[in-house]
């Protein structure tokens, strides 16, 4: 699967949370692998989470283990099915490798 027009290319699914599911990502152009949260897009929504989330990571931005953000927006690479993408630094094993 891709996603953001082709850019990326979905790895594996590494978990999800709350809102949305985390894939890793690898960015076709230079091979670089990161970490993208996914979350449904919902029409007319006024919260949507990970906007709500990557304004905290870039008011955090520089501390130790936050990451850097590489792009936050909508996907519409499908028209029907559209999402909210946040990319960021892949960090290490997810919370659910290291105690599950």
């Amino acid at each position: 699967m891709e996603i953001l027009e082709g850019r990326f290319r979905v790895v594996k699914r590494l978990g999800n949370g709350a809102f949305g599911e985390i894939y890793k990502v690898e960015k076709k152009k230079d091979g670089s692998l990161y970490a993208a949260k996914i979350e449904r897009a919902v029409k007319n929504s006024k919260h949507v989470m990970l906007f709500w989330e990557s304004k905290l990571i870039h008011k955090l931005r520089g501390k130790t283990y936050i990451p850097s953000l590489y792009y936050i927006g909508t996907d519409k690479t499908n028209e029907k099915n559209q999402f909210h993408v946040m990319v960021m630094d892949m960090l290490g094993p997810s919370l659910e490798d290291l105690f599950m």
